[in-house]
């Protein structure tokens, strides 16, 4: 499967809001650098479009998830302006997306571009602000049923966020004690704690430099990172109520 087919298929199932069999059902040779051929050619047209890519997302970030998926490590996916969603329009965008779910998040602002790796102490340095954060995914595969490859090349699912008001907490290291809860109608559905991201959010800084260095790409100051999610998603269904509480980062509802 040539990438440039693939993004065209992804493409035409994201208008339609329809699903597909993962490409590695027919394919199962194709890998994560096949993956990331595609995405970048999504982003390539999204831009084309009018888009603007405002930021970056990392799937994968908790051991369960990638023990799940059978690898050592997270993905990115890229975000893009007309991705953001507001709390009291989430129904109606709710329309453009075939089988939307929705997780909890740390979204951190970046205080200066991100090109190169960097250590634990310097990822805590690049941080202009953090708050608390919700994302929308979106599979392109029916029932979310796929393998590496298939969801890098569907941009790691992305398909909406949310924010809360950003603060600029004193100490960062203190984010993976951070309590969490996920909250639908009122009833705690899931709970974790920040340590569920790679053990520290600040660890999905490090790793999304890491990525950006191999790939020989720049996220300018000012850009959105969601860190990845710390409990496993829920479906987004009409007429419910989702609330996300994070201990120091507030809460978001929807």
């Amino acid at each position: 499967m040539r990438s440039a087919e693939a993004e065209a298929i992804l493409r035409s199932a994201r208008t339609a809001r329809h699903t597909l069999d993962p490409f590695t059902n027919a394919e199962p040779t194709l890998g994560e650098e096949w993956g990331y051929e595609v995405q970048t050619l999504d982003r390539a047209q999204r831009v084309g479009n009018g888009e603007q890519v405002i930021g970056a997302k990392l799937g994968l970030t908790s051991a369960a998830k990638q023990q799940r998926m059978n690898v050592d490590r997270p993905i990115v996916g890229f975000l893009t302006d007309t991705m953001r969603v507001e709390p009291d329009t989430l129904a109606q965008a709710a329309h453009n997306w075939s089988q939307p779910r929705i997780e909890p998040e740390i979204a951190f602002i970046t205080a200066r571009p991100l090109s190169s790796p960097l250590t634990l102490a310097e990822a805590g340095r690049v941080v202009d602000a953090v708050t608390v954060a919700a994302e929308i995914i979106d599979s392109r595969y029916t029932g979310y049923r796929f393998r590496l490859p298939d969801v890098v090349a569907d941009n790691t699912s992305a398909a909406g966020y949310l924010l809360g008001p950003l603060t600029r907490p004193a100490d960062l290291d203190l984010l993976a004690q951070v309590g969490c809860q996920l909250e639908v109608d009122g009833t705690t559905v899931h709970a974790a704690t920040g340590a569920a991201i790679l053990g520290h959010p600040l660890r999905a800084i490090v790793w999304l430099s890491e990525h950006l260095g191999r790939h020989g790409q720049t996220l300018p100051e000012g850009s959105l990172v969601l860190a990845g999610a710390l409990t496993d998603a829920v479906p987004l269904v009409g007429s419910s109520t989702y609330t996300i509480r994070m201990e120091w980062l507030g809460s978001l509802t929807a």
